[in-house]
């Protein structure tokens, strides 16, 4: 049976905006185990980079606050721990490769020096062990010539180095989970392949958990073993990919996985143009009664716009098969 290392409860992340306010991350629930990838996927808004910094508890207080739920790393709930006993877990037990790494990377330091912080906090080393380390895991995630390397600027590197930088820095202390926010975004498709097989080659020798926030399907197939859907801050639909692609449930991820495009027709009159999903993700100040979906859903009913509420995230037929739907197709 495999071993859960991170266990998310009933979380939920609200934001007082002038306008009112805003629930971000809605009751949202998964698992993580060692050694397997969970991918959460959505459209931008729909709460998965919340989600992520929740965890982290990175959400800034004010105007966001985690008003509910449980992150339990390995049993213990880390949202009731001491602003200090986090910052311990931080980078030591949970790294994260944040989204942007030319924003996240501080220009006035050198890559190596930014390694070396992370090390420092959680490792009792001496300065040149630290510098040591810091070469290592350069070399680790392949950046040729580490020792030239790790005394330059992130300036100096090219875009799929500093996404290597970010997997070095989040690795440093070899974490039990892994947060990956986007983390091939903005690269050309060579260097994400191989920032993708980096990331399932570490996973491989360190027997970390792997939440992968991503908005493409293709990097979900590539590199996960189980999949939740997000819309409007809830998760629509959870199961693993194989059953999650070859039976999708929630008109939502129906679309989503038919707007991939296909390269299995031989002839022009086999091609069709790309499913599209009508319509846009509604304003979370304005979320329409009973199923948020419903404005753009094609298999719509009376059912979907009562009064009754969202559906609730309920076991189909394979119990491991999770949907939120009032009519699942």
């Amino acid at each position: 049976m495999d071993e859960k290392i991170l266990e998310v409860k009933n979380l939920t992340t609200r934001f007082n905006t002038p306008k009112g306010m805003v629930t971000a991350v809605d009751g949202v629930s998964f698992d993580v185990f060692k050694g397997k990838s969970l991918g959460i996927v959505g459209e931008s808004g729909s709460g998965k980079s919340v989600t992520a910094l929740s965890i982290m508890r990175l959400i800034p207080t004010p105007p966001g606050e985690i008003a509910a739920g449980e992150v339990k790393l390995n049993g213990e709930d880390i949202l009731t721990l001491p602003d200090l006993d986090m910052r311990r877990i931080r980078g030591n037990k949970i790294g994260m490769i944040f989204q942007e790494p030319m924003t996240s990377l501080n220009p006035v330091f050198t890559v190596g020096n930014q390694i070396e912080e992370v090390i420092a906090l959680h490792e009792k080393l001496s300065k040149v062990e630290r510098r040591n380390k810091a070469i290592e895991m350069l070399d680790l995630v392949g950046i040729p010539s580490p020792e030239k390397r790790v005394r330059e600027y992130p300036h100096q590197l090219s875009g799929g180095m500093r996404q290597r930088v970010m997997i070095a820095m989040a690795l440093a202390c070899e974490p039990e989970v892994l947060i990956a926010d986007e983390p091939s975004t903005a690269l050309d498709v060579t260097i994400q392949a191989q920032i993708l097989e980096l990331m399932k080659k570490l996973q491989d020798e360190l027997g970390m958990g792997i939440i992968m926030i991503t908005h493409d399907l293709g990097v979900v197939a590539e590199v996960c073993h189980d999949v939740a859907v997000m819309y409007c801050g809830k998760i629509i639909e959870q199961a693993s990919v194989v059953d999650l692609f070859k039976n999708p449930r929630h008109p939502y991820t129906k679309g989503l996985i038919s707007s991939i495009p296909s390269f299995d027709s031989t002839s022009l009159e086999e091609k069709k143009r790309l499913t599209t999903i009508e319509g846009i993700v509604p304003s979370l100040l304005d979320l329409p009664q009973g199923c948020y979906f419903q404005d753009r859903c094609f298999n719509v009913k009376e059912e979907c716009r009562g009064g009754q509420g969202a559906p609730c995230l309920r076991s189909l037929d394979n119990h491991n098969h999770m949907v939120s739907c009032f009519n699942p197709i």
